[in-house]
């Protein structure tokens, strides 16, 4: 199974992966992100939470989804999928960011809940007027009841259902997430710029194009597990706080005094919350 038939499956990258986990400066910064894996589960168990708090049920879940995000991007990272564990840490950025404004203003959890609606009213109505042919019968009758509900929970006094304007809300609560983190992540992770289109070309001294990079790569690796720790820590520090889980802050703030002593590390100041 060699690269050129087999890509991101073959051994080569296999033996791609053992080397950047055991070698430094990546393996500092994988022993690190791992503990920290290790440490979510443990925050994870045990953790009750009342089927009538819609805040504490949207929080929780949606730690759950950065934890998962947070162990995509090492995997992805590991095999040298950089832009990719990069466009996916962009996805756990904008929860940590969710989770931040949840822990300080329990009354968020009813904007998340207003931007469900008018996205399915949305998406609903597209579909029924421009591809409604596509669908069956019902899936029409839940398009109209997906209508029929962003209607009902409209509010009021009329005002439009309103969307997610996430660096409004990071501004408001944690700007650090959205200035350092998701911009970044967007302009060379998410999204079809010229910043993501770099990573993929091979370029000679005097600056002209000379392939194209198709195998697992380095440039920037280091830099992309400092930001899936960061994402881990900002979200992990208010999910605990707001579950009580007094050990877990402990284990937190000893992990985030730790990342400063990594080599390379980001200013103190942008891992704490």
């Amino acid at each position: 199974m060699s690269f050129d038939g087999d890509g991101f499956f073959s051994i080569e990258v296999e033996a791609f992966r053992r080397d950047v986990r055991e070698n430094e400066p990546f393996k500092a910064w994988f022993d690190y992100a791992l503990d920290l894996n290790r440490l979510g589960f443990g925050m994870l168990r045990g953790v009750k939470t009342s089927r009538d708090d819609n805040r504490l049920i949207t929080l929780n879940a949606l730690f759950v989804r950065v934890h998962h995000s947070f162990q995509s991007a090492l995997i992805l990272a590991e095999r040298g999928l950089i832009t990719d564990a990069r466009a996916v840490l962009r996805s756990g950025v904008e929860s940590a960011i969710a989770i931040n404004a949840l822990a300080k203003d329990a009354g968020f959890v009813d904007q998340i809940i207003e931007a469900h609606h008018r996205s399915q009213r949305t998406l609903a109505r597209t579909n029924l007027n421009r591809f409604a042919d596509v669908f069956s019968a019902e899936e029409k009758v839940s398009m109209n009841k997906a209508i029929a509900d962003a209607n009902a929970h409209q509010p009021a006094n009329g005002k439009e259902l309103t969307d997610i304007k996430w660096e409004q809300v990071a501004d408001k609560y944690c700007p650090e997430l959205y200035q350092l983190l998701y911009r970044d992540l967007s302009s060379d992770g998410t999204h079809a710029t010229i910043n993501v289109l770099k990573r993929f070309l091979v370029v000679d001294s005097s600056e002209q194009i000379t392939a194209f990079k198709v195998a697992p790569d380095t440039e920037e690796l280091e830099e992309t597990l400092k930001i899936a720790t960061l994402v881990f820590t900002w979200s992990a520090i208010p999910y605990a706080d707001l579950n009580g889980l007094s050990d877990a802050m402990a284990a937190i703030t000893e992990r985030v005094q730790q990342f400063a002593t990594l080599p390379g590390a980001f200013p103190r100041e942008v891992a704490v919350a």
